[in-house]
């Protein structure tokens, strides 16, 4: 039955075009409506696209385009297609979008993949434009969005190579992947924003200055949001009291937090929680050879000093960082990818290595301290030669040795937990375990199926 989907899908479509969107074809213009209430023309010659009418543009999730598929994510993209993307290979032909006052909103998918579009005139009756718009309409370079839009649906700009943006004084929110990609070179958040999505910023390389209108009430960042940019300095308004990650904000030389945040500080140019003791974010550009973990610091939190080495090969200048012994917790992917940098020794008081802590790094050696209680998936990068785990050990996650290590020592006798999965990279290596824990030992690591491909010595 699946194998006929896209002939379904197609002969149902060719239906609801017929009904909602007839269109009329002269050798200079293609006309048509969208519903009873919008009329579209297109003029082939010089690319120009009107939109008029009153009301919404027929969308999935409000006046309901009839659909095959009910609840697809993509509804709307094949009804525009059928309009001004279709068999004349019209979304090649729209180069400029005039939507007339009355119209009140922009449909999902609406614009998707018109790439030679580089002019869109937006009334200030629009009050809402839904996700993917303008999507991969790489040949737009600047957009005023109208003062009633509240917010900016996920991916509505995403792929395009925008310049400039206006953005309304009333929005509340910016949304997944807005602007990833874009080639702004600086951008204005008004102090309306309280939220904005992960990666709504993401892989913007030009994007070097962000400034927030009048006082912020900016409440969240998450993830990646600020991630590959070139900002020279980003400022964390008093408001925010949520960045999801380091990822969020870690496109930068440095970081700067206004006074008045009560959750967050800024010291050198890196994001600390408010008490000193989380080191939230390192930032990836900032110039710096040598950094020196603050005492008093007991958490390097979640991707602190965390590098994409397909994008920042060559970017990075840090090559050392010293670890006081205040240092309790690594969390996840901490140093993830930090190669060529030289991690001089871990915090003696350390208790938890958590996943990928360490993953991609160039370690080729270092001493676990005997405070260590967790050791956590993946987390080493590509020590050689000898793991000792300390006398304080009680828990091993998945993958904890790298596959290069020929020998693990194992001081600890109060090991409870194994994950089966926990050297699954590494079925050669060699465990030194205490004689006086044979017993439980041996039944532990057959219960976890690692005896059979691995070597134990006790003694």
């Amino acid at each position: 039955m699946k194998r006929y989907q896209p002939i379904i899908r197609f002969l149902i479509l060719g239906i609801i075009l017929l009904s909602w969107g007839k269109t009329n074809v002269s050798a200079e213009t293609v006309t048509g409506k969208l519903g009873d209430n919008i009329t579209w023309k297109l003029e082939m010659e010089t690319g120009l696209l009107t939109i008029s009418g009153k009301g919404d543009m027929l969308d999935c999730k409000h006046n309901k385009i009839p659909t095959a598929w009910p609840g697809d994510p993509s509804c709307g993209y094949e009804y525009y297609e059928q309009m001004w993307r279709s068999t004349w290979e019209q979304q090649w032909t729209v180069k400029k979008v005039v939507i007339e006052e009355g119209v009140t909103s922009i449909a999902a998918h609406a614009f998707h993949d018109c790439s030679n579009l580089e002019t869109i005139v937006i009334p200030d009756s629009v009050t809402r434009i839904e996700h993917c718009a303008f999507y991969d309409c790489y040949n737009l370079r600047q957009v005023d969005i109208p003062d009633k839009v509240t917010v900016i649906e996920d991916y509505v700009f995403d792929g395009c190579n925008l310049e400039k943006v206006k953005l309304p004084p009333n929005l509340k929110k910016i949304g997944y992947r807005a602007f990833t990609g874009c080639e702004l070179k600086k951008i204005s958040i008004p102090a309306s924003v309280e939220i904005i999505e992960a990666r709504a910023f993401d892989e913007c390389l030009d994007l070097e200055k962000v400034t927030w209108d009048g006082k912020s009430r900016l409440r969240e960042i998450k993830t990646e949001a600020f991630l590959d940019c070139n900002i020279k300095k980003l400022t964390i308004p008093a408001s925010v009291t949520k960045i999801q990650d380091s990822t969020a904000v870690s496109g930068a030389y440095a970081i700067k937090v206004e006074k008045g945040n009560k959750k967050y500080k800024s010291k050198d140019g890196v994001l600390f929680s408010k008490d000193g003791k989380n080191l939230i974010c390192y930032p990836r550009k900032r110039k710096v050879k040598t950094y020196r973990i603050p005492k008093g610091v007991r958490t390097i939190g979640t991707s602190a000093f965390y590098y994409m080495l397909e994008i920042d090969l060559g970017y990075h200048h840090l090559k050392k960082i010293t670890m006081p012994d205040s240092v309790r917790v690594i969390k996840s992917r901490a140093f993830n990818n930090l190669a060529d940098v030289k991690i001089e020794r871990l915090s003696k008081n350390l208790k938890r290595i958590e996943k990928d802590a360490f993953l991609g790094c160039d370690i080729m050696s270092l001493k676990l301290p005997d405070s260590l209680v967790y050791i956590g998936d993946l987390s080493f990068g590509n020590i050689k030669g000898t793991i000792v785990i300390p006398k304080n050990v009680k828990e091993i996650d998945d993958f904890s040795v790298p596959p290069k290590v020929k020998k693990v020592v194992v001081k600890s006798k109060k090991i409870k937990s194994i994950s089966k999965k926990a050297f699954t990279w590494n079925k050669k290596v060699t465990f030194v375990l205490p004689k006086s824990k044979k017993a439980a030992y041996k039944k532990l690591f057959t219960k976890k199926r690692l005896g059979k491909k691995m070597k134990f010595i006790y003694q």
